[in-house]
């Protein structure tokens, strides 16, 4: 469970950086078209940009409750230096 919980919590983070990185490029790409005044082009990169930014906060909401899910999963686990069995510390 905590194996898929770090893969997950990974996995979300990397595809938020790409998100992030491309919602930050259609900004700067929708000020560009703008200056063109192409109402089509302008559609299309204003769609472009409000579907990174949903996706950004998505994306962000499931890596916030992965990370949850790992604080809770990992809270009554044992250090791993630690011998039980003989009571002594490694």
């Amino acid at each position: 469970m905590i194996s898929f919980l770090l893969l997950s919590s990974s996995f979300l983070n990397f595809i938020f950086y790409i998100f992030a990185i491309g919602f930050i490029v259609a900004l700067g790409l929708e000020q560009i078209v703008r200056r063109t005044g192409n109402e089509r082009n302008i559609y299309i990169v204003e769609y472009n940009r409000k579907y990174l930014w949903r996706n950004t906060w998505i994306i962000n909401a499931f890596w916030f409750l992965t990370n949850i899910g790992l604080y809770i999963a990992s809270r009554n686990i044992q250090p791993t230096g630690y011998d039980s069995f003989w009571g002594s510390g490694l």
